[in-house]
């Protein structure tokens, strides 16, 4: 019954246009803040899928080390993980750091050294950039460099010719001639990657044998990186996997690795959240003097309502609705318009990035429903609580 007096109110022509302004400017007040929080958050939703990609590129579903290191050609290792009901493939990786040398210029990389499965583990294929990722052609090995590897060392091209790859090989350093003490290995460039500014300037892969050579590790790897497969759950084939192999092995998902990375992330996002819940709050005092106007022009219909057995609470929750009610409708245009605008940024990308240095042209933008269905539950509570405020004061008032 109230609802439907509100609706009433709200719809009936006022005596004063006056009130019809101040309606409209309340109920477009809430649409501009809503629209922005869902844009914004679905903003922080797409740059973190986004991130999550890149990841992907370097770190696997799952991650497997030892404290003494991990053999090779460990039988039962390669059968326990096998064993375990969602692995799709994985990996035996050698990671050190690496200085690599061409002409006159060095840079120190990450080399990670992987053997011929490293490609259906990780999508490294799909990023790379020139040339193809085949480090390993029969009895040949190769190098693949990140695009930024490449320009530090001044190649423009990868058939410039071969870099050199050097490395501690463990051996005493002797004071006077230290390169003794260093691991080198001439490989050609095969390719190079793009994943983002940190790897493309730091990264470099090879065989797991040109790597074991270079760090002197014969059959050893540092890394077993494992993939899952499609659909199940990486959770519960960690949990299996920790249980196959025991406790001495360490078994790490890629959220646990980059844990608080992708925890920052989600701070600023709810922060931003926050700032427009506050930009909604200031937003939405509008509908207070809308709430105050309304009482006021309903005033001499009161008596009509008492008479027909209504008492303050019932008059008070009628404009408690109304307040709502303008609300809800500025809310529901705001949701309508910023999940408009989503999808519109999703499927045709009209907003670009600044410059060219991201892998993406456009701003990456992600629909969650959990999302709306937060900013919907907000704005109306914060509807709820300013109109009840509003009716609450003004009513208390008149009873003086």
């Amino acid at each position: 019954m109230q609802w439907r007096f509100a609706l009433k109110y709200l719809t009936s022509r006022k005596s004063h246009s006056v009130i019809n302004i101040i309606a409209t400017v309340s109920l477009f007040a809430v649409v501009v803040p809503v629209a922005a929080m869902v844009i914004l958050l679905s903003v922080f939703n797409g740059f973190e899928s986004l991130v999550h990609d890149l990841y992907k590129v370097v770190d696997a579903d799952i991650e497997i080390t030892y404290p003494q290191g991990i053999s090779t050609t460990d039988a039962a290792l390669r059968q326990s993980v096998e064993s375990v009901e969602g692995v799709e493939a994985y990996s035996f990786v050698l990671e050190r750091q690496a200085l690599l040398s061409y002409r006159d210029n060095r840079v120190a990389v990450r080399l990670r050294g992987a053997d011929e499965n490293y490609s259906r583990v990780v999508p490294i294929k799909e990023y790379t950039s020139v040339g193809n990722y085949e480090v390993q052609l029969g009895d040949f090995d190769r190098i693949m460099v990140g695009e930024g590897v490449a320009y530090e060392l001044g190649m423009y091209s990868i058939a410039a010719g071969n870099i050199d790859v050097y490395s501690l090989g463990g051996g005493q350093i002797g004071s006077l001639m230290p390169n003794f003490a260093m691991r080198h290995e001439e490989l050609e460039v095969c390719g190079t990657f793009v994943i983002d500014q940190q790897h493309a300037a730091s990264f470099a892969l090879t065989s797991l044998r040109a790597a074991s050579r270079i760090f002197g590790t014969e059959d050893r790897a540092d890394l077993v990186l494992v993939k899952v497969a499609e659909g199940l759950s990486h959770l519960r084939v960690a949990d299996n996997m920790r249980a196959t192999l025991g406790a001495e092995y360490t078994v790490t998902l890629r959220e646990e690795k980059n844990e608080g990375f992708y925890a920052i992330m989600r701070y600023e996002k709810w922060a931003i959240f926050f700032v427009s819940l506050l930009v909604l709050i200031i937003a939405s005092l509008s509908i207070i003097g809308t709430v105050i106007m309304l009482i006021i022009e309903k005033q001499e219909e009161r008596p009509t309502l008492y008479s027909m057995g209504a008492d303050n609470t019932f008059i008070r929750g009628i404009f408690v609705r109304e307040g709502v009610l303008i609300s809800g409708i500025g809310g529901v245009i705001g949701l309508v318009l910023g999940v408009a605008v989503t999808l519109a940024q999703q499927h045709f990308g009209f907003v670009k990035m600044p410059n060219g240095n991201f892998l993406v042209e456009d701003y990456p933008v992600e629909l969650q429903t959990m999302d709306l269905v937060i900013i919907f539950i907000v704005f109306v509570a914060v509807a709820f609580a300013i109109s009840l405020t509003a009716t609450s004061t003004m009513i208390s008032r008149e009873k003086r």
